[in-house]
């Protein structure tokens, strides 16, 4: 049975969202992106991307606070056996409006199971991983030493749904670990997560694609100050060919709830935080 994920869902979002939740958020360096990409062909041993995105402010108040950014991310998968696999991921970042907060995303290796049945509904994969503090953000402000990571993937076996049509979750824990508690501007830094997934796809067999997905992050200091926040994008790709991909998107991120800490901020379209995006995708 193969199991054929949406093109890109997600790899835009936390692209874009990586810089912010860095820095806002001390968030862990592992990626919270679910994408499943088999071997071109059967029998690779090699495979992976290279993703190219443009995104900017849904909303353009005529201030300095509109995003402007190229994103640019490589992922790399090496299949040891049927079963289980290697998957080095990294990227950079450019800030169009800032150039001076260019920077690379932190690098993660993961070793991945691939989903299995699990009766017969749902397919059940995991991953072990570890974190590289490889941007600025990481090594230099927070201090970050490197981070450890696991998790499930889920899978509703497509057998049991309608054909094009995909449902996917995810958990998944961390623990970073940091030279000194706190970053060099003060904050202090973030010393566990966790964080649930859930994505829907259907992929028509013109080779367009819809997607979406919605993921709710919980991050705890080292003061166990907890931090409750989520990220969604919505997707529009198509396949042109085995090797490319070009899709437009719609990501927002936040906290989940209000100042007031009570009352719910999460919402489809933020007039402050709505990004949108357009992406190529070279697969090899």
């Amino acid at each position: 049975m193969s199991i054929a994920i949406r093109p890109m869902l997600g790899i835009v979002a936390t692209i874009l969202l990586a810089s912010s939740a860095f820095a806002n958020n001390n968030a862990s360096v592992t990626s919270s992106t679910m994408v499943v990409q088999p071997a071109k062909k059967e029998g690779r041993i090699w495979s992976g991307f290279v993703n190219v995105s443009r995104s900017t402010s849904l909303y353009d108040f005529q201030d300095s606070s509109r995003k402007d950014g190229v994103d640019y991310m490589t992922r790399l998968n090496l299949k040891l056996s049927d079963s289980y696999s290697l998957r080095v991921q990294g990227g950079y970042s450019q800030d169009l409006n800032y150039p001076e907060s260019n920077d690379f995303s932190d690098t993660s290796l993961n070793l991945q199971r691939v989903p299995k049945e699990a009766g017969r509904y749902l397919l059940i994969g995991y991953r072990v991983g570890t974190g590289i503090p490889t941007s600025k953000d990481s090594h230099t402000r927070q201090n970050l030493l490197g981070s450890l990571s696991t998790g499930l993937n889920i899978v509703v076996n497509p057998d049991r749904l309608m054909t094009g049509f995909e449902v996917a979750g995810g958990l998944s824990v961390g623990r970073n670990f940091h030279q000194y508690e706190t970053a060099l501007d003060g904050r202090v830094n973030t010393q566990y997560s966790s964080s649930q997934t859930l994505s829907l796809s259907y992929n028509f067999t013109s080779g367009i694609s819809l997607s979406a997905e919605f993921l709710h992050k919980n991050t705890w200091s080292y003061q166990n100050v907890m931090r409750d926040s989520f990220e969604m994008s919505q997707e529009l790709g198509y396949q042109l060919n085995p090797t490319w991909a070009i899709a437009v998107g719609h990501s927002n991120s936040g906290s989940t709830l209000k100042p007031n800490g009570s009352d719910s901020n999460v919402q489809f379209v933020d007039d402050n935080n709505s990004l949108i995006y357009g992406s190529v995708t070279a697969i090899f």
